[in-house]
């Protein structure tokens, strides 16, 4: 039986990067996964989208340019982007800029043009897979992705990055839940296992491979069944989108 899903963006949570806050480190965010320490993840950039007032995530690829999902541009007229974040209110500094900069020909995924980054030890780029990896599917790879996504469609977003780490499956074991309309070979689809997930809120957050640290998926969508349920993830498969990115961008490995 194949299942709908739900795309990740969400409306943005009450705290801000800019402003202080005494929340407690909270025990559960994307599902089931651990509260990110300091550097954990540098290339994860929290979006808070104007007009809309969407909130998702980013990747950073180089350096004038984040990558998300291009459903979180979806009617705004500019995003505020947040570097160095580790709780949403506490971020390295900000970067604002208007819907000029936006690249999104791209039935899955948008490009972000901002000024050059600071790097630090907080703030650094992520690898994307080589051109000659494009037929690399990653099966049965670990990789680890970041957000500060909810643990269920009900709840607030929280304040405080969280990462969990996920199991890449094959597209074949894939499609019964979902379909070869849904899961087509530009989506990478993972494993839920004990309950471990991206969920609402976790839209365009990097899934980064535990063995050389490479960007190879960007979470897109859940079933609308539930994030805990055991139903796979989906992600927009990076080696699918490489050309573009080179395109818009100049980066390539």
């Amino acid at each position: 039986m194949e299942l709908l899903v739900i795309f990740l963006c969400a409306l943005s949570a009450s705290a801000t990067a800019s402003g202080n806050s005494s929340e407690p480190v909270p025990d559960h965010i994307i599902t089931n996964g651990q509260p990110a320490y300091d550097g954990q993840a540098p290339f994860v950039v929290g979006m808070a989208f104007h007009t809309s007032n969407q909130w998702c995530s980013g990747t950073i690829i180089g350096d004038t340019w984040i990558l998300t999902a291009r459903a979180c541009l979806t009617a705004s007229t500019g995003v505020t982007i947040y570097f160095g974040a580790t709780r949403r209110s506490q971020a390295l500094y900000a970067v604002s800029v208007g819907s000029s900069q936006y690249v999104q020909n791209n039935e899955q995924l948008a490009l972000v043009h901002v000024p050059q980054v600071s790097y630090s030890n907080r703030v650094r780029k992520v690898a994307l897979p080589g051109l000659r990896d494009q037929s690399n599917r990653y099966e049965n790879r670990w990789a680890t992705t970041c957000g500060w996504g909810s643990t269920a469609f009900t709840q607030a977003l929280p304040d405080w990055l969280q990462c969990v780490d996920l199991q890449i499956m094959s597209n074949s074991e894939c499609i019964p839940f979902y379909g070869r309309d849904t899961i087509t070979d530009r989506i990478l689809c993972t494993r839920t296992i004990n309950g471990k997930s991206i969920c609402f809120g976790d839209a365009g957050s990097p899934l980064v491979t535990k063995q050389g640290s490479i960007m190879v998926g960007l979470s897109l969508f859940v079933s609308t069944q539930g994030c805990t349920l055991g139903m796979p993830a989906g992600f927009a498969r990076i080696t699918s989108h490489l050309n573009w990115i080179r395109q818009h961008t100049g980066i390539y490995y």
